[in-house]
């Protein structure tokens, strides 16, 4: 069960988040003069976190006010930067997760490029997109690329022989495995704690 902190945190999260499109002094005051209400309510009625919460609104409706009061109307409450679409959230996980394995299917040295520019995509995607918070994203990150990426090194450097070629291939599968797994670590805890 959460505690009040951590509802309170998720919620004012919640609506930084419907408010990314804001001008970031404006998204402060906004974070700033919730929190501020939420603390004085908490005050006055302690242990009542949920319904306080519910009193003050949904994340969406006061992002929707925000931009009304901006003059950015009602329709600027759902659009996102102009000509900027949202990504699929399955995307840059798909990305994370192919450019993974692609370059254990053939050594192949455009199917390795290919998959360095599937790699860098998705971290990008995911580093820039709205359904995690920054502390997901570098959970996220740090599993789905930042680990896979320090066994590949460490592979190259200490296992590989000068010629190329690996001295065990049961090793080397092992290796290959231990990249999957992490690398589906990530991803899968990317998809549990992403938001629409």
């Amino acid at each position: 069960m959460k505690t009040d902190e951590s509802l309170v945190r998720d919620y004012l999260a919640a609506v930084e988040r419907e408010t990314s499109t804001l001008p970031p002094a404006a998204r402060q005051e906004l974070i700033a003069d919730l929190g501020e209400h939420i603390e004085v309510a908490l005050a006055e009625r302690p242990g009542s976190t949920r319904e306080i919460l519910r009193e003050v609104g949904d994340p969406r409706a006061i992002a929707a006010t925000a931009f009304q009061e901006l003059g950015g109307g009602a329709a600027g409450a759902k659009a996102r930067k102009p000509g900027r679409r949202r990504s699929p959230v399955w995307l840059p996980l798909v990305l994370l997760l192919v450019s993974t394995v692609l370059p254990y299917l053939a050594r192949n040295a455009v199917l390795n490029w290919i998959a360095v520019a599937g790699l860098v995509t998705g971290v990008v995607i995911v580093c820039r997109a709205r359904y995690w918070t920054v502390a997901e994203k570098w959970t996220g990150v740090g599993l789905a690329f930042l680990v896979p990426l320090v066994i590949k090194v460490g592979w190259y450097v200490f296992v590989l022989d000068d010629d190329g070629s690996a001295a065990d291939p049961a090793l080397r599968w092992s290796v290959v495995a231990l990249t999957l797994v992490v690398t589906l670590a990530g991803t899968g805890w990317l998809w549990r704690t992403k938001r629409p």
